[in-house]
């Protein structure tokens, strides 16, 4: 009997504000590749916040969304907001920082954790579902964080991968800091919240500590590391890189090596970005290094040092996992 293949799915992880979404957008628009944004968010944000989709509505009235609640709800009493209720509070115990460690763990094969299995037996069921409503061979999920990483690949009928994306420091404190963002919800649009400098700090180096501790769980050659600042001076090459880590091939959707064409999508949470259709110049975002004063910068050079200087050999070593795109 031939072997059904698995479902492809890539965790984007890295900290916010460091062009994760444009770069899934990107993944996204390739035939047989599927952006779901931040999928961790589709129960609380989605369905119960009722936040627009990529497409333009609310995830709970999105056809798309509508068919992988249909067919999660199959064979389940209830309503779907009650069970999105269900699941995001099982989230909000298991998910918290002081269950973090435990939960990256358990990617190790072998090394599950009891009162974290129903969740994953959810998300098996959530990727099973969305893999047949899109028919798509790879699920791009750019929920970003360690733990929800080890969530999926402790999952026995996912081929996962990971990419690690990471930014300079200073430039997601900068970004983070800025208010000229806004979220799309069911009664209209808000600001998107914003961090102060030790918060973004804070974030990033938990961010990455997260990526490091997960690192050793998952197979060296589902393991890609690439640096916003090379992914924007290198897009077009550095996303068929991606797409040869997954082993999957197709026409590239870049109108030139530095503009790309993204397609209408079915994301449930992520930056404003996601709702752009059409061509999208990629650009490298150097805005704080004029703007960000000099103390503030070398304040964020001093917290994040040792991770940055981990990083950054790992950029220019030498190995093929490892090398700039």
């Amino acid at each position: 009997m031939r072997e059904v293949a698995k479902t492809k799915v890539l965790s984007i992880v890295g900290p916010g504000r460091s062009g994760t979404t444009v770069l899934a957008g990107i993944l996204g628009s390739v035939e047989g590749v599927v952006d779901v944004g931040e999928l961790r968010w589709l129960w609380r944000r989605g369905l119960l916040e009722r936040r627009t989709c990529g497409c333009g509505v609310p995830v709970d009235e999105c056809p798309f969304w509508s068919a992988v609640v249909d067919k999660m709800m199959a064979g389940r009493d209830g309503t779907p907001a009650e069970f999105a209720a269900e699941v995001a509070s099982a989230q909000g115990l298991l998910m918290s920082r002081r269950h973090r460690l435990r939960i990256i763990r358990t990617a190790a094969a072998g090394s599950p954790w009891p009162p974290l299995e129903p969740l994953r037996a959810v998300t098996a069921q959530l990727v099973s579902a969305v893999a047949e409503v899109s028919g798509g061979r790879v699920i791009v999920d750019s929920s970003k964080r360690a733990q929800d990483a080890a969530v999926l690949a402790g999952l026995d009928d996912v081929d996962h991968y990971v990419l690690h994306m990471v930014r300079d420091p200073r430039a997601v404190a900068f970004s983070w800091g800025k208010r000229d963002k806004t979220i799309r919800v069911a009664e209209g649009t808000r600001a998107m919240g914003s961090r102060g400098l030790l918060s973004s700090v804070t974030r990033w180096t938990e961010n990455g500590l997260g990526a490091e501790a997960l690192r050793p769980s998952v197979p060296r050659d589902r393991w890609l590391f690439l640096r916003y600042e090379d992914f924007a001076a290198h897009p077009r090459a550095s996303i068929a890189r991606i797409l040869a880590f997954l082993g999957e091939e197709g026409a590239l959707p870049f109108a030139e090596d530095d503009s790309a064409v993204l397609d209408v999508n079915h994301t449930v949470a992520g930056n404003p970005n996601r709702f752009h259709v059409g061509r999208v110049a990629i650009r490298l975002d150097d805005e704080w290094s004029r703007r960000m004063p000099r103390h503030r910068q070398l304040l964020i050079q001093g917290l994040t040092w040792p991770l940055r200087l981990r990083f950054r050999s790992r950029v220019t070593s030498g190995s093929a996992s490892s090398q700039p795109a």
